[in-house]
């Protein structure tokens, strides 16, 4: 279980550290147009971001790495209120950052140890005191009614 969960973490990290390196690469192509799709100071806010959130992955903090992320998803908010962004370039950051995020929470969530469920005794039967009446009451008639027969 141990090496199997290992094994887990490990591709995790690595495809956090991938998802962020394309988010990275991404961010530079946007830069690169005859046109600039996103401004070069907001883009090298972007890339210091990524590069925090693809450290923090690859060193397994993904809390970390999900803070950072919101940080980067700040700057991607803030850039496109300033236009130092074009819709369509903070549309494709946008789907990065949401498919980082989505890797994140699976990876948090994967990571999360995992309680094995207690099992409780099953409790015993009791006898309850209405059942007991129903027995009784029809053995009591029959004692009654020998009773009465004496009597007589």
């Amino acid at each position: 279980m141990i090496a199997t969960r290992t094994f887990r973490t490990k591709r995790a990290r690595l495809v956090l550290a991938v998802a962020g390196i394309g988010l990275a690469g991404g961010l530079l192509a946007g830069c690169a147009g005859a046109t600039a799709a996103l401004d070069a100071g907001t883009a090298a806010e972007l890339q210091d971001g990524v590069l925090a959130v693809s450290s923090a992955a690859a060193a397994g903090d993904f809390a970390t790495a999900q803070a950072e992320l919101g940080t980067v998803q700040a700057t991607l908010t803030a850039a496109s209120a300033e236009d130092a962004v074009t819709a369509a370039r903070a549309t494709e950051i946008q789907t990065a950052i949401d498919l980082v995020g989505a890797d994140l929470a699976a990876s948090i969530a994967a990571s999360a140890p995992v309680e094995a469920p207690v099992e409780a005794p099953a409790p015993e039967p009791v006898s309850t005191p209405a059942d007991d009446d129903d027995d009784k009451g029809k053995d009591d008639n029959k004692d009654n009614d020998k009773g009465k027969k004496n009597e007589d």
